[in-house]
Parts: structure tokens; sequence; C-alpha cells
């Protein structure tokens, strides 16, 4: 009869549980390593985009030194710079000066003389006509009868042709006309900015100041 020493089982609890912690922390560390670079890769994404789409301030760029730029320092407190705060208001523009040449014919004195009151401003030039069915005494009359306002004589702005240029007041005579007037109110003056041919039969809407 033979003993048999029943020799007792290997142990492999310390083992196997060593082995499963082991493999249990190799799983844990294998699944956290992709999760925070992707946590990452999130964040620095969200931040890139943060920084693009936030508004840009702009700031003005320092000034120089004015003893370096005087020409630059004088332009930046210059009146015309919208960006300086203490800036002197500007002065508004000079009105234009207008040229009329003012045509009639016969009997027709009264109506340009009217005329010339109604449009009439010291800054512009006046040019009075009459053509050729006037006679030379209706002219010389309306010379005088300018001569005679004190205005008129004072600022020396208002003239009478002498010499009539045309019979009617249709076709190239008239243009031609239009044409010696404009010259001869250039030679008067040249510093008017606009010319108005009128008939002693027009009369205006607005006043001068108005048109201005």
């Amino acid at each position: 009869m033979h003993n048999h020493h029943l020799q007792p089982p290997p142990t492999t609890t310390s083992t196997g549980g060593a082995t499963g912690s082991n493999n249990s922390s190799i799983c844990r560390i294998t699944f956290s390593t992709p999760f925070i670079l992707l946590i990452t890769t999130i964040f620095s994404l969200l931040l890139i985009l943060s920084l693009s789409f936030s508004p840009s301030s702009t700031s003005l760029p320092p000034h120089p030194n004015p003893s370096l730029f005087p020409n630059f320092h004088n332009y930046l407190n210059s009146p015309s710079n919208p960006n300086d705060q203490n800036t002197l208001p500007s002065t508004p523009p000079t009105p234009p000066s207008i040229a009329y040449l003012i045509s009639g014919s016969t009997k027709d004195s009264s109506r340009i003389l009217r005329l010339l009151f109604a449009v009439y401003h010291p800054r512009n030039q006046y040019l009075l006509h009459l053509d050729r069915k006037a006679t030379q005494k209706e002219r010389d009359e309306l010379a005088l009868a300018v001569q005679s306002v004190p205005v008129f004589k004072a600022a020396q702005n208002v003239n009478v042709i002498g010499k009539a240029d045309f019979r009617y007041s249709i076709g190239s005579s008239a243009l031609s006309a239009t044409l010696h007037g404009a010259s001869i109110l250039l030679r008067l003056s040249n510093s008017w900015d606009w010319f108005i041919n009128l008939s002693a039969a027009d009369y205006p809407l607005v006043t001068q100041d108005g048109m201005k």
C-alpha cells in the first residue's frame, strides 16, 4: 500500500493578484492617455478660435517727439485733424462769386434795373446790355441810372455795354452776344466762379444768399 503524499497545490493567488493588478494599471494608463490628448487638443482649438474671433482693439500709434518731427507734430495739432479733441472750429468756405449778363431790348431799362436790384450782391459782377432795337439814348440813360445808385457806384461792379451786339434774340447772333459779354466780364474781373445769362423778362425765385 503506497502512501501518497498529497502535495499542496501551487499557490498562484498572489501571482495572479499581482498580474491582475498590473493589467488593470496598464489598461488604465492605456485608456487615459488618449483621453488626455483629446482634451488638450480640444482646449487648444477653443483657445485659438477665441483669439481669432475676438475683436481686435485698434490703438493710435504713439506720437513722435515734436523736437525730432516738428512737421508731424504740427499736422496732428492742425484743425483739419479729426482725432484732435482740442481743434478750433474751421472757418466757413468763401461764398462763390457770380458774373451776370442781363440783356434786354427797347423799353426794357426799367425791367433790367428791377432784375438788377433783385440779384445784386457786392461780391458779384454785372454787365447790362440793350440790343440794337434800343436807341443809344436808352443805353446812356441806363448807364446814368446805374451810376446814380450809391451802392453800385461804391462797389464798381455794375457796367453797361455801350455798343449793342445783336438785334434778334434767336440764332447765332444771340450766342455771339453771350460769348462777347462773358469775355467783357473776364476783362473786368477774373475772380468770379460762375456765369449766368439772364434776360429782362427773368426774375429770381431765391435771394443771392440763398443761392450761395
